[in-house]
C-alpha cells in the first residue's frame, strides 16, 4: 500500500466483476438459469450434490433447522465464540442453545468440549470455521455420528478452506456460507447452503422460491458500494480518503468502518419478513461465477500472507499468533493475534498506518443478550480470546513491502506499549 497505509480489508470485488454487474443489470436475462448455474458450480467446488442460493446465511440457517425437523426444546451445541445471529436465530426457532468452548488460539470448536456438552436432548452441533480456520472435522464428525447428531457446518468465513485435503462444508449433513463484501468470496450479498440430502435440498429450494426477488434497487446499491470500496482501498486512494476518516474516528472514540459495515446485536422474536422476500438475483449469481474462477488464487494469496505473518510474528514478546487444528488448511479470512493490551496495540498500529479491528464476534456464554444460556465460567478459552483478540490485515491485495511494513509496525508497537 502507498505511504505505509494498510487497510484492514480490501474487497475481492474486481473491475471485471463490476462490469459483469452493469451488464446483468442492463440485460437481466433468465434469472433462474443464472442462479442455478452458480448453485451447480458452487456445489461441484465444495463436493456436494446440492447448492441452493439463499438471501442470507442467517435465513439459510433457519431453513436448514426447519428442513432437518428440529422441534422446540431440542438442543443445539454451538461454539461459545461466534456471531450473535447464530444463537439469536436458534432461539427464535424455539431451540435451546448450548455453548461449548473453543481452542484458545484456534478459535474454533474444541471437540472434547463439544462432547462434554452433549445431553439426551442434543440434536445437532454447529462447528464454525471461524476466521477461515477449519475445525477438526474428523473428530467432530466421529463424535456426532456416535451420538446420532446432525452436523451443520458454519462456513460463513471459510469458503474454499480444507481439512485434510477436503473442502469444509462437505463434512456435515448440511452447511451454509455467506458472500458479503468483506468475505473472501463475494456476490455483494446473499448466501448459499449445501447438502447431499435430497429432502433437505428440496425443502430449502421450495422455501426460497416462495419469496419475492430482492428489489433491483438493492442490487444497484450493492454494486455501487462494492465499486466504491474497491476504489477506496486502492493503494493510491486509501491514504487520502478512508485512512484519514479512520484516524479522525479513532480520536473521537469511534470505528467508522465497523459503524458502516457492522450491525447492532439483537434478538429476533420472529423471523423478519425482509429475510424471506429477498430471493437472490441473477446478477449476484453472475458475480459469484466470476469469483469462483478466482477463488483459489485469492485464497492462495491470503494463505501465503498468513503464513508469512505466522512465521514473522511468532517470537514477538507479549504477542500470541493463531494456532490451527492438525490437518487444517486455513484460508486466513482474518489473522487474529492476542495481546493483553490490545486497545493500546491497536492504537499504536494505527499510528504506524496499519488499520486493525477487534471484529464482531461475541462470547455467547457470557452475553447479556442471551441470559438463558449465560454461564461466565463455562467457556474459559472463548472468554479469554474474546478480551484479547485483534485482527491484522491479511487480504490478498497486500504486497511483500506491505507485509514487511506490518511486521515491523507490530514489533515496534509491542515494544512501545511494553515500556
Amino acid at each position: 500500500m502507498a505511504l505505509g497505509k494498510i487497510p484492514r480489508f480490501s474487497p475481492s470485488f474486481s473491475p471485471r466483476e463490476a462490469l459483469t454487474v452493469m451488464h446483468r443489470l442492463a440485460r437481466p436475462g433468465d434469472e433462474d438459469t443464472r442462479v442455478r448455474s452458480f448453485e451447480e458450480a458452487f456445489a461441484a467446488r465444495i463436493g456436494t450434490r446440492h447448492g441452493i442460493m439463499v438471501p442470507s446465511a442467517r435465513y439459510g440457517l433457519v431453513l436448514l433447522v426447519r428442513a432437518l425437523g428440529f422441534q422446540p426444546g431440542d438442543e443445539v451445541i454451538v461454539p461459545a465464540l461466534t456471531f450473535f445471529a447464530v444463537p439469536a436465530v436458534l432461539l427464535a426457532e424455539g431451540l435451546r442453545v448450548v455453548p461449548a468452548d473453543t481452542g484458545l488460539r484456534t478459535h474454533v470448536l474444541d471437540p472434547e468440549a463439544f462432547e462434554r456438552a452433549i445431553t439426551p436432548r442434543t440434536r445437532a452441533v454447529i462447528p464454525t470455521h471461524l476466521f477461515g480456520t477449519p475445525c477438526d472435522m474428523g473428530r467432530i464428525r466421529e463424535i456426532a455420528d456416535r451420538h446420532d447428531l446432525k452436523v451443520i457446518e458454519d462456513t460463513a468465513q471459510a469458503t474454499g478452506a480444507s481439512f485434510r485435503g477436503r473442502a469444509v462444508g462437505s463434512f456435515g449433513h448440511v452447511a451454509y456460507y455467506t458472500f458479503g463484501l468483506t468475505k473472501n468470496m463475494t456476490t455483494l450479498s446473499g448466501a448459499m447452503v449445501t447438502t447431499d440430502d435430497d429432502a433437505v435440498a428440496e425443502h430449502v429450494r421450495a422455501a426460497v422460491a416462495s419469496g419475492r426477488p430482492a428489489p433491483l434497487e438493492k442490487s444497484v446499491k450493492e454494486a455501487i458500494t462494492g465499486s466504491a470500496m474497491m476504489v477506496a482501498t486502492h493503494p493510491w486512494v486509501y491514504p487520502f480518503t478512508v485512512h484519514p476518516v479512520i484516524v479522525l474516528g479513532n480520536r473521537l472514540g469511534k470505528d467508522p468502518i465497523h459503524e458502516r459495515f457492522g450491525e447492532a446485536e439483537r434478538r429476533y422474536d420472529t423471523i423478519p419478513e425482509a429475510w424471506i422476500d429477498a430471493r437472490p438475483r441473477g446478477v449476484q449469481a453472475a458475480v459469484g461465477l466470476r469469483q469462483l474462477e478466482r477463488l483459489d488464487r485469492l485464497n492462495g494469496a491470503r494463505a501465503a500472507n498468513g503464513r508469512r505473518l505466522d512465521e514473522a510474528l511468532a517470537d514477538v514478546p507479549g504477542l500470541e499468533v493463531p494456532e490451527y487444528p492438525e490437518g487444517a488448511e486455513p484460508i486466513y479470512l482474518s489473522f487474529v493475534v492476542h495481546h493483553d493490551r490490545r486497545e493500546d496495540l491497536a492504537a499504536a498500529l494505527r499510528r504506524r498506518g496499519v488499520d486493525t479491528t477487534i471484529g464482531y464476534m461475541a462470547n455467547i456464554s457470557d452475553h447479556s443478550l442471551f441470559p438463558e444460556i449465560r454461564n461466565p465460567d463455562a467457556c474459559p478459552n472463548a472468554a479469554r480470546a474474546f478480551h484479547r483478540l485483534l485482527h491484522l490485515p491479511v487480504h490478498p491485495n497486500l504486497t511483500p513491502r506491505d507485509l514487511d511494513h506490518m511486521v515491523e509496525a507490530v514489533r515496534s508497537a509491542c515494544r512501545e506499549i511494553a515500556t
